[in-house]
Order: C-alpha cells, then structure tokens, then sequence
C-alpha cells in the first residue's frame, strides 16, 4: 500500500510539472497573440493616418484588400495594385503600384519600412508625364510621425526609369544601386535636414552622350538643406515657396560624378531666385571632360588657358590634366568658369 501511494504522488508531481508549464505557455501564447492583434491594429491605424494626411494635402492613396501579417514579431499591412492620385503643376498626375508592404516593429508604429513591388508607372491628365519603373528590389524607411517626418530613406536594386517628363527629351537611365536618406540634422535649430543620395553603375543615355562614354556612371552627393519642414507642406510648390521666403539654402558638401577616367567633384550652396529658378555657385573640379566642353561650345583653347592659370595659383588637382573652374546657376543658365553654356534650368514652380 505505502508503495502504491508513492507511486501515486510520484505520478502526481510528474503530472502537474508538465501541467503548469503548459499552462503558462498556453497562456503567454494566448497574451502575445491578444497583444499582437491590438498592435497590429494600432499599425494599421498608423498607415491609415499616413494617407490621411496625405489626402488633406490633395494626394489620394487607395490600398485594395488590405491584408495584415507578421506575427509574431512585426506587423506587415500590404496591399495589391496601390493606387495614387494627386496635383501636379496644375495637373491630375495618377500612379499605380503593383504591391505595398509596410512592416513595423511590434513596439513601435512610428518606425515603417515599406517593400514595394514593381512596376511603378504614372501619367498626368494631359500626358506631360508618362514614366515607368522597374526594379528587382526597392525600400522606403519612414521615422516620424507624417507630419514631421525624422528620416526618409529609401534603397533600390536594378532600377530602371523609362519615359518622358513634359518638355525634356525622353527620360531613360538605370542603375545597379540606388541610395538616399534625409534626416534631421542633430544639434540645429532651423529645421535642418542632411542629405545623401548615390547612384551606382548606371547608365543614362542623354548624360553619357554628353561625356562621351559608355563606361558605368556613379554619382554621389550630400549636404543639408536649411528651413525644411518634411512633410509640413500640402504640395511641392508650396513647400518650395516656404522654404524660399524663409530664406533656405542647400549647402553641399561633396558632389561627385566618376565615369573611368572622367571625374568631377564640387561642393558650394544653391538657393532659388524670385522667378523660382536655382541659382547659386559650386567650386568645381574637372578630369576627362573635354569632349563634353565641346560639346557645350566652351572654347578649347579657354580650358588650357584655365589649366595654365590653376597651376599657377596654386589650385590644380593632383591628378593631371584637372581643371579647377566654378559652376554659377544664374539668371536660369548654368556657366562654366566665365563661359554661359545652353544649359537652361526652368523656374521649379
């Protein structure tokens, strides 16, 4: 008898030390998933208020069959066939894009990474603009409430952008990879916000007819943008007449463009004038561009002249045969040294 009762209570013990950690499991199992529907919720609350925000500002987002996933750990809101409508320049620009996936920690809404799914294409009311794009991997990071947007940044894979855009010759360029972030700039006060953009191994046909090459490009710029408000303004037009009456200034920090042995690199600071045309001026460097001198009807004879008069000041590169000259944005034209080019920029706005 005795060896029966301990049995029992053996069995017993065995019993509830499976019993309540299961329960505690079942348990913990059943709080997260609770938790992670209301965070989800709140995730699908926050993409709502993004195009909410947007639609006040006159830019429409239609997200068809909205779907959320994730669990456990994040919260996915995608959708099929993303729809945009909005105005531009006066016009009805309309977009499409084939899949929208926002994804964001489980603790935090403020935080979304978005994937999307090519291709991209939009198209204005009076067809001025009509471009495609494709490709193999593209991603937008959002930190910040919309209204005030900490950082925006976006990643890409084998883009490619075909089409035209009013006026201008067709649009055509693609690129192996594409980076860029703005983001608040720490420790100032005036609505400052850094900026990086780089383009890798690309090829723009109407850029490299200008060099003359068939190499791959890569371009790179950075610096900061004064007086800018992300996503305070309701259009682009408006955000850049606020930021030209309050006096805002792009200042950047390094320029870059290298194609083999052409290169070039400036930094300097541009604003807008009164008929909303860039203007400003960059010190820039030259190498291995003189066939696109030529082609901008810039006097070959100048650029020796120029190089004699760079080793003499003291301000030639150490790679041979660089040129030292300024670009000036002014009165709508871009000039080289003191040569005015045809390069006309049209006012922005």
């Amino acid at each position: 008898m005795p060896t029966n009762k301990a049995g029992m209570k053996h069995r017993s013990s065995v019993y509830y030390l499976v019993f309540i950690p299961g329960v505690v499991l079942l348990t913990v199992v059943a709080g997260w998933s609770l938790f992670w529907f209301f965070a989800s919720r709140q995730t699908a609350a926050a993409v709502a208020k993004w195009m909410t925000h947007e639609a006040k500002a006159g830019r429409s987002w239609t997200c068809p069959d909205q779907k959320i996933r994730g669990f456990p750990f994040s919260v996915e809101v995608s959708c099929a066939n993303l729809l945009f409508q909005g105005e531009f320049h006066d016009k009805t620009l309309t977009g499409t894009l084939r899949g929208f996936h926002a994804t964001a920690p489980l603790l935090r809404n403020d935080n979304l990474l978005a994937r999307l799914e090519p291709p991209f294409a939009a198209k204005t009311s009076d067809g001025t603009i009509d471009m495609t794009m494709q490709w193999d991997e593209l991603y937008i990071e959002l930190e910040g409430p919309p209204s005030a947007y900490e950082r925006i940044a976006f990643a890409g894979t084998k883009v490619k952008v075909d089409g035209k855009a009013g006026p201008l010759d067709p649009m055509e360029g693609q690129f192996d990879e594409v980076h860029s972030s703005v983001s608040l700039s720490p420790g100032r006060h005036d609505n400052s916000y850094d900026f990086s953009f780089s383009f890798n191994d690309g090829s723009i046909p109407a850029l490299n007819g200008l060099l003359a090459t068939q190499l791959p490009i890569g371009v790179r710029f950075d610096g900061t943008i004064s007086q800018a408000g992300i996503g305070r303004a309701e259009t682009l037009a408006d955000f850049l007449e606020k930021w030209r009456s309050a006096n805002g200034h792009v200042d950047i920090g390094n320029a870059r463009l290298t194609s083999g042995g052409i290169q070039f690199e400036a930094k300097g600071g541009l604003d807008l004038d009164d008929r909303h045309r860039p203007k400003g001026k960059l010190d820039a460097e030259f190498a291995g561009f003189d066939k696109a001198f030529r082609q901008l009807n810039i006097d070959p004879g100048l650029l020796a002249a120029g190089q004699v008069l760079s080793g003499l000041l003291g301000k030639g590169g150490n790679i041979p045969g660089r040129l030292n000259l300024p670009l000036t944005l002014s009165g709508g034209f871009l000039s080289v040294g003191p040569v005015r080019t045809p390069i006309q920029i049209p006012p922005l706005y």
